[in-house]
């Protein structure tokens, strides 16, 4: 099997983002999520792509160093290395922790390649409905009533109902032909 970078971290995503949507393992949600996006971040600053990552890190309210990195900081490398703290604990980490993760990992993934899978589009638009106030004034305007439409009463329902909100979109997606032979649509693994 011949791969790229930008495969590896599509496939990453993928299952990331179907392990969320199915209410599964949150660190191996999160361990997924934020192994792609690093290769997609990495892949946007070497293309000269303007990443949401990087519009991002001009908002956070940030030392240098942990703007650099912040996705790294503190799960991942907790995650990732036992070398610096081999007892160490954390104690704040939870299924949400993944969220922002997925989406900036999904947004970047397609402004990258300018198409992306069917589960990184709906990702995209449920963390957008589900978060309205993280939005542009502009963008909230245009997408609004398209996304009360397709996940209606997101931000008060309960989690099980907003991740089952997710899974019925990308199963929906997926049967809808116009939708998977848009060109911006790319295969998923």
């Amino acid at each position: 099997m011949t791969l790229t970078k930008s495969d590896v971290a599509r496939r990453q995503l993928v299952t990331a983002i179907r392990l969320f949507f199915s209410n599964g393992d949150p660190v191996s949600v999160y361990t997924l999520a934020s192994n792609a996006w690093e290769v997609i971040d990495e892949l946007c600053r070497l293309r000269g792509v303007d990443s949401a990552s990087d519009q991002t890190r001009t908002h956070l309210d940030a030392p240098k160093d942990l703007k650099k990195n912040y996705i790294n900081a503190p799960y991942r490398n907790f995650f990732k290395h036992a070398n610096k703290d081999p007892d160490g604990k954390v104690t704040d980490f939870d299924a949400v922790s993944s969220e922002g993760v997925l989406f900036l990992a999904a947004e970047d993934y397609t402004r990258l390649n300018k198409k992306s899978p069917i589960e990184m589009q709906v990702y995209s638009y449920w963390f957008c409905a589900k978060y309205p106030e993280k939005l542009s004034p502009s963008a909230t305007e245009l997408l609004t009533s398209k996304l009360q439409t397709a996940f209606p009463g997101i931000a008060d329902a309960e989690r099980t109902a907003q991740l089952a909100m997710g899974s019925r979109a990308i199963a929906g997606a997926i049967k809808d032909p116009t939708v998977m032979n848009d060109p911006r649509t790319e295969q998923s693994l």
